[in-house]
């Protein structure tokens, strides 16, 4: 039985996922690595506070510890590449490219994890791939893709295996704020490595909007929506819990037409509908 906090944990985390892409667009100035270090340096120190105050931190174990790093190290690059990627491609291509993870989950979580992916999830994860196809191919022109779309899929990956560290560390009986607070720390600490030796300069100039969608893309889809969906993963099945945050580009296209004026087409709405069907299956399979 899943409890419902878990899953209200989620649909909230997707509604602040759909901010993502729309901060990213507004922060014209900041480089993607730029970017995922202020992004995460915000979220990491407000989450160290969170903890100190709820005396929630602690030593881990060495293993735990290793754990730790490695998913912070994917945690930064799936940041900096899914910005590039929305960077120079339109949002819904980004954004539902990048949530091709639930594929990748599904074949990696019973391997990696030891999690058996259901039928129905199966189900789920195969409309939710039609889905994303669609709108991949509809949003590219169905043309080949490029050096961004790539770079979107490799993002894809990237939290596919953050996900998983997530999910044995949650079950493992450590806490979301210690977890994040350790995560969010480590990735900013590789991002800021990362951004210096390939000569993306964080620290400079911002103008008024650039500053606000950076403290924007920190607080809400970084700060409140990793957060949430780190909570999720004690109680929901990686693979499940994948599948929800494919809300994240039907809001974030939703909001790119008044914004940015990318109208989707009919066969994008196809797409979406496709993910609404697949999230719809995954929920109703809860008791």
């Amino acid at each position: 039985m899943v409890p419902s906090k878990g899953i209200s944990a989620l649909l909230l985390a997707s509604l602040s996922f759909g901010s993502s892409a729309l901060f990213i667009r507004f922060a014209t100035e900041a480089s993607p690595l730029a970017l995922t270090f202020f992004r995460l340096s915000i979220a990491a120190s407000a989450m160290v506070l969170f903890g100190l105050w709820r005396h929630n931190l602690k030593v881990l174990k060495k293993r735990d510890l290793i754990l730790v790093v490695v998913s912070g190290i994917f945690l930064s690059l799936h940041f900096a590449t899914f910005i590039l990627a929305v960077k120079e491609t339109s949002v819904a291509n980004a954004t539902f490219l990048v949530n091709t993870s639930p594929v990748m989950l599904a074949v990696l979580s019973p391997i990696i994890i030891k999690e058996r992916t259901t039928s129905r999830e199966g189900l789920s994860v195969i409309v939710a791939t039609l889905g994303v196809l669609l709108i991949a191919h509809a949003g590219n022109g169905f043309r080949a893709f490029g050096f961004a779309d790539i770079s979107a899929l490799m993002a894809a990956f990237f939290v596919a295996v953050y996900s998983l560290v997530g999910r044995y560390l949650r079950t493992s009986g450590v806490s979301t704020a210690c977890y994040t607070s350790y995560v969010y720390s480590v990735a900013t600490i590789v991002s800021l490595v990362l951004a210096e030796v390939l000569g993306a300069h964080p620290f400079r100039a911002y103008d008024t909007t650039n500053l606000l969608a950076i403290l924007g893309l920190a607080i809400v889809p970084t700060m409140l929506g990793h957060s949430l969906y780190n909570y999720s993963l004690s109680s929901v099945k990686v693979v499940s819990a994948n599948l929800f945050p494919l809300l994240e580009p039907v809001i974030a296209s939703l909001f790119a037409v008044p914004l940015f004026g990318e109208v989707p087409s009919l066969t994008q709405i196809s797409g979406y509908s496709l993910i609404l069907v697949a999230v719809a299956i995954v929920v109703t399979g809860f008791r």
